[in-house]
């Protein structure tokens, strides 16, 4: 649980970088390497966090929904943290 905490929050912390580094570069118009480092820093997160999905959802024996779910909410800006705190308050329910 605690390694999918971690890669859930890393990749919503991550996203502040790259929406920020997509702002200076698009809306402001600063000539930086922001978005470059931001970017591969955001798609390491990303891949992180699938990985952990499928080792979680081995562990914790996930449907395919809820695996389904787990990788849906990697794409919104954000979303892995919410999914992480509800996916595991569902868990210990059961």
């Amino acid at each position: 649980i605690r390694i999918f905490r971690i890669a859930a929050v890393t990749e919503a912390i991550s996203w502040v970088g790259l929406l920020g580094s997509m702002y200076e570069k698009y809306i402001a118009d600063a000539h930086s390497n922001a978005l470059q480092i931001f970017g591969t820093l955001h798609g390491y997160a990303f891949l992180a966090y699938v990985l952990v999905v499928f080792l979680v959802r081995a562990e914790y024996k996930w449907t395919h929904r809820m695996t389904a779910l787990a990788l849906v909410a990697s794409v919104p800006p954000f979303a892995t943290v919410p999914f992480e705190r509800w996916a595991f308050r569902i868990y210990r329910s059961h």
